[in-house]
């Protein structure tokens, strides 16, 4: 699975690809109308900007534009290069647009008016939150609070009067404001994170989480976005990781049972036990009645497989004519046993009545061993493939059961088990 640091950085640099239009678009807007304003006189400089920068400010204007420009486009240029922003260079650009931002808010408002840069820097940090996550949006509340502090300090080291009961009581409704606002996306993004979590597992086939819609005491579209997930689960399931010819699972949904019963077994430090089961000869019935006849004996074989085998065991279709089963929790001697009434149930059974009546056998290879971890697996299959093709060898229609140095044995044909030995 990607990981969800990996998954953040692809996703910040999708964001920051898009937005940089956006920002080259309002940085030069911006900077020509304060230039433009200042220049017919219809915005002058605020009486602190003045004093500090005078006769400056049109350069100024125009090269912090410049500058923010020129770091856009850089930005796009990098990111679209590696296809990745981290964290860094998520908060960097977050604190250049706040650096704009109150520069501006210096220039052209009086100290009375230094709160129109909270305002701006709200609406920002939920941006910030919503689409580059807590780190950013938290540095951003505290860069903001400075950046606030700074103007009003200068204001007053230049002769403005300030206030600094009313600078600090709207600071604190600012930090009050904006804790509500980054708890409120704080919410929301582990929420969504639990959606993405939960759909990345499904795109693996498992489905075995499903969202928590009893945790939401707020329902809200997210919510709603769970509740659909959850009604379709189990039809998703079925699709993904059930073959549909035999009703049994594919290859894919035994891999994940495989994982996750040989690590409940490791765990337990109990045995299992896997049967790979070929059916006979086929191929003859594909050619002899066709392949739609054929596909109904698939389907048959897997009724046949499922009520043959154990409420825990797993039943798979691993290839055309291939099955597997897995038996948790069982030795050899149960293993031999569950293969033994699976051979008899073929032996016993007419397939496609009442017509044309198919008649099969099968081949069964048998392994069982405890299991210390769940890197046994590639290793349990090769066993049981080993066996089953010894079953073949020696006639077909019969049980073989694995063991070291296994050598296939001329059985009788309506021989039952073979241990081919050392």
């Amino acid at each position: 699975m990607i990981s969800e640091r990996s998954r953040a950085d692809g996703s910040s640099a999708d964001v920051l690809l898009w937005q940089t239009g956006y920002r080259l678009a309002l940085a030069v807007i911006a900077g020509i109308a304060a230039i433009g304003l200042r220049t017919v006189g219809w915005v002058r400089l605020s009486p602190v900007a003045d004093a500090i920068v005078g006769s400056q400010a049109e350069w100024l204007l125009g090269a912090v534009t410049a500058v923010y420009a020129l770091l856009a486009l850089a930005l796009r240029a990098w990111v679209k290069k590696i296809r990745r922003a981290g964290r860094t260079l998520s908060t960097l650009t977050v604190l250049a647009d706040l650096l704009v931002v109150f520069w501006l808010v210096f220039l052209l408002a009086g100290p009375e008016n230094y709160h129109l840069g909270l305002l701006l820097a709200l609406f920002s940090l939920q941006l910030t939150y919503v689409y580059f996550g807590r780190f950013p949006a938290l540095l951003m509340l505290a860069a903001t609070a400075a950046a606030y502090l700074l103007l009003n300090d200068l204001a007053q080291r230049n002769g403005a009067e300030v206030s600094w009961p009313s600078v600090l009581t709207t600071l604190t409704v600012f930090g009050i404001g904006s804790l509500l606002v980054t708890r409120v996306q704080s919410n929301l993004h582990e929420r969504l994170d639990a959606l993405v979590t939960i759909f990345e597992r499904a795109e693996e086939g498992d489905f075995t989480n499903s969202y928590d819609v009893a945790a939401d005491q707020r329902p809200d579209a997210i919510t709603s976005v769970g509740r659909a997930y959850n009604r379709m689960r189990t039809q998703l399931a079925s699709i993904v990781l059930t073959d549909p010819l035999s009703g049994c699972f594919n290859r894919r949904g035994f891999e994940q049972q495989f994982r996750r019963e040989l690590a409940r077994a490791a765990r337990a430090h109990t045995d299992v036990a896997l049967l790979a089961i070929d059916l006979d000869l086929f191929k003859q019935v594909n050619d002899t009645h066709g392949h739609l006849v054929g596909d109904r004996v698939i389907a048959e074989v897997g009724e046949l497989l499922r009520a043959s085998a154990r409420t825990d065991d797993v039943v798979a279709r691993t290839g055309g004519e291939e099955f597997m089963i897995l038996a948790p929790n069982t030795s050899l001697d149960g293993a031999q046993h569950l293969a033994l009434r699976i051979v008899d149930a073929f032996r016993r059974r007419v397939f496609v009545e009442p017509t044309p009546r198919v008649t099969l056998t099968a081949s069964v290879g048998v392994v069982a061993d405890s299991v210390p971890n769940e890197s046994i697996a590639e290793d349990l299959r090769a066993r049981a493939d080993e066996a089953l093709y010894a079953a073949k060898r020696s006639g077909r229609n019969r049980v073989v059961l694995w063991s070291s140095g296994l050598d296939a044995l001329k059985l009788r044909h309506t021989g039952e088990t073979t241990i081919a030995g050392h």
